[in-house]
């Protein structure tokens, strides 16, 4: 876990969910953001090792985990801050969180993350704790499907490419196995 992220900042991450909103014609809420970032972050490491998503820090506040940087810069309106290129990769992981969480409302992230057991340690210990990145990965790593949470390998989803026939075919990125 102690490799770069993945992203510069957590606004590249954060601009693009609220960008993928936009295309949908949907507001994104700082709150849902917030919740959107967690999870990106949470299953960006139970993917792909334990490796960063986004240099961030989310604390356990009341309403759920909270980014504080995201919130203090954004708390007035959009800033005027320059997104770095990104691979093709990284942006379809984006794309995969918002697709596969941005129908949900606010309370429903909010509630379904706040039952999780690494935001639950962290609060238990007093609200503004900082959620550890190490629980975070494990907990989502470990997690098995039910009605308000993905496994981690079902999260990014498939993208399809073409054959060299020219034939649409899915594919996913080939991951090692972790070596204990």
């Amino acid at each position: 876990m102690k490799q770069k992220p993945v992203l510069y900042s957590v606004f590249d991450a954060a601009f693009r969910l609220i960008d993928l909103a936009l295309n949908d014609n949907e507001y994104l809420q700082p709150q849902k953001l917030h919740r959107l970032l967690y999870l990106a972050q949470a299953y960006h490491g139970a993917t792909y090792h334990g490796r960063m998503l986004m240099p961030a820090v989310f604390v356990a506040e009341e309403a759920g985990p909270m980014e504080p940087n995201v919130y203090a810069v954004m708390e007035e309106s959009r800033p005027d801050v320059r997104l770095r290129a990104i691979d093709e990769k990284t942006v379809h992981f984006i794309a995969s969180i918002w697709s596969q969480f941005g129908h949900h409302s606010v309370d429903h992230l909010s509630q379904s993350v706040r039952n999780h057991q690494p935001y639950q340690e962290a609060f238990k210990a007093a609200p503004g704790t900082v959620i550890s990145y190490a629980s975070m990965v494990k907990f989502y790593a470990a997690v098995k499907k039910n009605a308000t949470t993905a496994e981690a390998g079902e999260i990014v989803r498939p993208r399809v490419m073409r054959s060299h026939k020219g034939k649409p075919v899915a594919t996913t990125d080939w991951l090692p196995r972790r070596i204990k």
